[in-house]
């Protein structure tokens, strides 16, 4: 079944959702219910999501925000976003980051029966495309993506890895999953976190620096995912070694 992560700030319009539409009729379980955007981020740096639900104006992280690092990060995830009629303009700049559709609140079943139906189809044919395509063994495919990423971590994502491969996005997220019972991302978050000690412990690097190297472009993503990793601040470790 396709996963499925709902975000909305208002607890009733995110459990609807998840409880009252039949999602098991489009081959689709609901996996995380979440109330801002900050939230989402860090569902999705731990689990495999195919599609996002996302409200617009939310605390924290928009939904646009959301669909930027989404679009930004290349993760193989679908996103659609509730928008209030108000809101339709705002909405617009979500167009750039590849947002899949728009459902305006409040939420009508017969709009969600045809986003879903629609979406439903595209990742049919991104299965079957995968399933038709003449694949190695596994284990192979496997130890190439940790390869890529090892000599690449600052500009790897699923599509640089899936051009090098050769292979469909999908079905290589998939068979990772499968070897390793991760998802890409995060094992690429963690080359990520581990060249990121390596570059702080020396002294003549600053730690923003230190972000852009290890292929972040916003400081505060960065130190999240670090004191993630770490349970530390990227400066707390770096004063671990007695440096500034």
């Amino acid at each position: 079944m396709y996963k499925l992560l709902i975000a909305d700030d208002e607890k009733k319009i995110r459990e609807g959702l998840a409880l009252l539409f039949p999602w098991s009729q489009f081959d689709i379980e609901v996996v995380g219910q979440c109330s801002n955007g900050q939230e989402v981020i860090e569902f999705l740096e731990d689990n495999e999501v195919d599609i996002v639900l996302s409200d617009i104006v939310m605390p924290k992280m928009t939904g646009i925000e959301v669909s930027k690092y989404i679009h930004e990060n290349r993760l193989s995830v679908k996103v659609v976003l509730l928008s209030a009629f108000r809101e339709f303009e705002y909405a617009q700049e979500s167009l750039r980051y590849q947002v899949k559709d728009y459902v305006v609140k409040p939420t009508k079943y017969e709009e969600l029966v045809r986003v879903f139906t629609r979406l439903k189809q595209e990742l049919d044919e991104q299965t079957q495309a995968a399933l038709d395509m003449h694949i190695p063994e596994g284990s192979s495919i496997v130890d190439r993506i940790k390869r890529y990423i090892e000599e690449h971590y600052a500009t790897a994502c699923l599509d640089s890895i899936a051009d090098e491969l050769k292979m469909n996005v999908f079905y290589i997220s998939r068979v990772f999953k499968r070897k390793t019972g991760m998802n890409i991302f995060p094992y690429l978050t963690q080359v990520r976190m581990s060249k990121a000690c390596e570059y702080l412990q020396l002294p003549d690097i600053k730690i923003y620096e230190v972000c852009s190297l290890v292929g972040y472009t916003e400081p505060r993503s960065f130190s999240r995912a670090f004191k993630k990793q770490f349970a530390v601040t990227p400066k707390e470790f770096r004063a671990s070694f007695g440096l500034g």
